[in-house]
């Protein structure tokens, strides 16, 4: 389950990359706020600030069409890759995590 929400008045992005179902915790990494399961995983997404963060204006933001969420950790850190898309042009961020299971938010 991949979802992509933007609520512009708060000018927040939320993707969520997993089921909310295990929940535990989230952390908060330079106004990134990672949400985490019971074990650890990436399950989510929220940017504050989203249009001075992410590489789309707040109209972008309004009209992207899909997302795709990439994940991929060692036991040192985490990548999390966001490729957006909007009008067939796709727009990336990646996001380097260290450490993720130590943090809390």
């Amino acid at each position: 389950m991949t979802r992509f929400e933007y609520h512009r008045k708060d000018d927040i992005a939320v993707f969520e990359h997993g089921s909310y179902d295990d929940y535990e915790r989230s952390i908060d990494v330079a106004n990134f706020v990672i949400d985490l399961d019971t074990e650890g995983n990436f399950i989510g997404l929220e940017v504050i600030g989203a249009s001075d963060k992410l590489p789309l204006t707040e109209d972008e933001l309004d009209e992207v069409e899909d997302i795709e969420i990439d994940v991929h950790s060692d036991e040192e850190s985490t990548m999390i890759s966001i490729t957006m898309t909007k009008d067939e042009k796709k727009t990336s961020l990646n996001l380097p995590v260290t450490d993720i299971t130590g943090q809390t938010a």
